[in-house]
């Protein structure tokens, strides 16, 4: 399928392992309907309530978040020329240079804090949960370097947390999302469209939340413990080597692809 001119005009076009052009405007697709569904949602709650439930002014503050998230992402995704590896641009900001995935981090983490903080997260919550938050999106963004991989560890993991947060905000956010997920997932895997930083940072912003949600304190540091040694291997061993090297996990990586593909996990840029 080759990319429209007005696709080209309009969004980023990255390369695929076949040589084709595809728009990177698959995650702006999947945020304008999570936004559009919490939106109506909610004007709907207010209508009928008179007000604003707690539980929907939790979910704003998310979607506050997520959609900063989101620009931090577009942002990156319309950098010319970018810097892979979180390492290497950690280690380029020490020698005074600025890269936009040092500005999408900055942002990130912003988003994160301003979500967690108005979430009620203070004093050890807030320090874990922040860096939680951030981390899960930025792994996401890890996860997307091949057709499909970032979408089919979403939808179950914001399966999960939707459920499991029953009763919160955050059950329309993960409803919303695994809506708009699904044709978003055969999109991906068909090669019509990529995500981007702008979808892949949002997903894991999602998941992130959840997780915040959902867990207690003390599992907060654990889940963040992983997500560290998450990003520690992807810098060193590479998420898409452990995946091969695990049956179940490659049998799932390579499922609904056109074609396989080779991938090499990207530090902050995906």
């Amino acid at each position: 399928m080759r990319t429209r001119p007005w696709v080209e005009r309009t969004f980023p076009v990255a390369t695929n392992h076949r040589g084709r052009k595809v728009g990177v405007w698959l995650g702006v697709v999947l945020t304008a309907a999570v936004v559009l569904w919490t939106g109506l949602t909610t004007l709907s709650s207010w209508i009928a309530r008179g007000g604003l439930s707690p539980q929907r002014r939790d979910l704003l503050w998310m979607l506050a978040g997520l959609l900063l998230t989101f620009a931090a992402g577009l942002f990156d995704d319309y950098r010319p020329a970018r810097t892979r590896g979180l390492v290497r641009q950690l280690a380029m900001l020490a020698r005074g240079r600025v890269t936009s995935g040092v500005v999408k981090l900055v942002a990130i983490a912003a988003a994160s804090f301003l979500s967690v903080w108005m979430l009620g997260g203070r004093g050890f919550r807030l320090a874990l949960g922040v860096p939680l938050v951030a981390g899960s999106a930025n792994l996401w963004n890890l996860l997307d370097v091949v057709p499909g991989r970032a979408l089919k560890w979403f939808l179950p993991a914001a399966v999960g947390l939707g459920v499991a947060a029953t009763g919160t905000g955050y059950d329309t956010l993960a409803a919303a999302a695994v809506g708009a997920a699904i044709p978003a997932l055969v999109l991906d895997l068909r090669e019509y469209a990529m995500l981007g930083d702008a979808g892949a940072n949002v997903l894991g912003f999602i998941i992130g939340l959840g997780l915040f949600t959902w867990l207690a304190t003390p599992w907060l540091a654990a889940v963040l413990a992983a997500i560290l040694l998450l990003h520690v291997l992807a810098e060193t061993v590479t998420l898409s080597r452990l995946i091969e090297a695990v049956p179940p996990l490659r049998w799932l990586d390579h499922l609904g692809r056109v074609r396989d593909s080779s991938a090499h996990d990207s530090g902050l840029d995906g």
